[in-house]
């Protein structure tokens, strides 16, 4: 980039500020462009805006919810629900006025300002923080709109509009005079393809949700229903010498939540097995390190908690350039063994799976442990068992700390994993993984989605993002695209 000299009718122009990064123009190397406020169906409005109903309305259990700002990430074009992001609500502080439909788009003007999500289907029971605006934004065009709003350009420009200093951005209504940039020639067939684009990317994240919801189904059906009738399920209250035996005073393990689900495990009739602790290794983080979030720069794949994403794959990229040795050469299952995330242990246990014909050599931190010596169907099977609803509640009960929830090695040994015939893991397998997919462009966009695995969509997934984001680029840049 070009250095930028400003002048002082500039710094005159923008109400005396001294700030370099206020001063700072957009890349955009011509003047075809709307503010995202001129897109919009109809001026924004207070109604569009959220409400804080305060932490005092919080339970523990309503149908009715409460959307935080971290329910918008910028992985991801749909809203991610889980216990960081979304509160229970009593009733009586729940406001109806918003009515969320498929199609929505929330932005943020709080905390992650500019980030920005669609709504894949109708949420009635749902409201909106006061950090969140649902956007007037009907036109054919919001695909197009979207997505440049998911690029990193349109946070840029809202980074150098919001002061830097506060602990918590605050952006108002500044998102609206981003610019939207449009190309200059066959303008509806690149607006139309990038719009096809992103509805792809939207249509994958939706049935990566469905791919998940249904190994957790398959998994849960099989365990159920297959127990031996020898033995019933009783709730029994720590002993003395049981709390003497487990050395823990701690009530998560003696709850009737985790008694249950280990009994259901070790129940199941076709037996249980515990991990082989020669096959259970841990992490570590070198020294001397460079880590880098650029794909050209090389080095190992650098994996830790947060760059795992709660269902199996690695959502996030970067490489680490190291002089010692790296630890991932061969196909893994992860466990994430320590983290900060929630506050109730639901995400310590998280696995993901380690493809190394797609990941190639990589490196994991002291927050994960490995997982080697099996075939691949079986670390396919550990990592979407780990994952399913049920051993989310089991490791939430066995962890262990206050701010910093962890399971140690000896923890993840204890934890039976059932002995599924050969024909579940089958099933498990395929849907979570298909072993002939070409990755490229072309193939995602005409292949049926049902047809591929929750892995190979989120690859799919990287691949589009990654394309998508090289034709903004262009546009931006103002450059011929073409189009498949």
């Amino acid at each position: 980039m070009k250095p930028y000299v400003t002048t002082f009718n500039h710094i005159k122009e923008r109400n005396c500020i001294l700030s370099s990064a206020l001063l700072c123009s957009d890349e955009m190397s011509h003047d075809n462009h709307f503010t995202l406020g001129e897109l919009l169906d109809r001026p924004l409005q207070r109604t569009d805006l959220g409400k804080e109903i305060g932490s005092i309305n919080y339970v523990k259990k309503s149908p009715r919810y409460f959307i935080k700002t971290k329910a918008l990430q910028d992985y991801s074009f749909l809203p991610i629900f889980n216990g960081e992001s979304t509160e229970c609500v009593l009733p009586s502080s729940f406001t109806e006025d918003y009515d969320l439909r498929a199609g929505d788009i929330i932005i943020s003007k709080d905390s992650n300002i500019g980030e920005t999500v669609i709504l894949d289907k109708d949420y009635p029971d749902y409201m909106l923080s006061g950090a969140l605006y649902k956007l007037p934004l009907k036109n054919r065009q919001r695909y197009y709109i979207l997505a440049f709003m998911k690029h990193p350009y349109f946070k840029q420009q809202l980074d150098r509009m919001v002061p830097k200093g506060a602990t918590l951005k605050h952006a108002g209504t500044k998102f609206l005079d981003c610019k939207i940039p449009f190309p200059g020639f066959n303008k509806e067939t690149i607006i139309n393809y990038v719009s096809s684009v992103t509805k792809r990317i939207i249509d994958i994240e939706i049935e990566i949700k469905r791919r998940n919801s249904r190994i957790d189904e398959v998994i849960d059906f099989e365990l159920n229903n297959n127990q031996s009738i020898a033995y019933e399920y009783k709730f029994k209250h720590a002993t003395f010498n049981t709390i003497k035996s487990k050395s823990r005073l701690d009530t998560g393990i003696y709850s009737d939540t985790f008694q249950h689900i280990s009994f259901i495990i070790n129940n199941y009739l076709g037996g249980a097995f515990s991990l082989d602790p020669d096959n259970l290794k841990s992490g570590s983080t070198p020294k001397v390190r460079i880590i880098d979030s650029s794909p050209q720069k090389g080095g190992y794949r650098w994996i830790t908690p947060t760059h795992c994403s709660d269902i199996g794959y690695i959502q996030t990229y970067e490489s680490i350039a190291m002089p010692t040795r790296n630890n991932l050469e061969t196909d893994a299952a992860l466990l994430i063994n320590r983290t900060s995330r929630g506050g109730k242990g639901e995400y310590v246990g998280i696995a993901t799976f380690y493809d190394y014909k797609t990941y190639g050599k990589g490196h994991h931190n002291q927050g994960i442990y490995r997982i080697t010596g099996y075939d691949r169907r079986m670390l396919v099977f550990i990592t979407c068992f780990m994952n399913t609803a049920m051993m989310r509640k089991y490791c939430s009960a066995l962890c262990v700390g206050s701010k910093m929830k962890e399971i140690k090695s000896e923890q993840f040994l204890s934890i039976p994993i059932p002995m599924f015939p050969d024909e579940i893991l089958d099933t498990v397998y395929d849907l979570f993984y298909t072993d002939d997919f070409d990755n490229n462009v072309e193939s995602i966009l005409s292949t049926q989605l049902d047809k591929l695995g929750l892995f190979n969509l989120s690859t799919a997934k990287d691949t589009l993002t990654h394309h998508l984001n090289s034709l903004l680029d262009k546009i931006i840049k103002g450059l011929e695209i073409e189009t498949l």
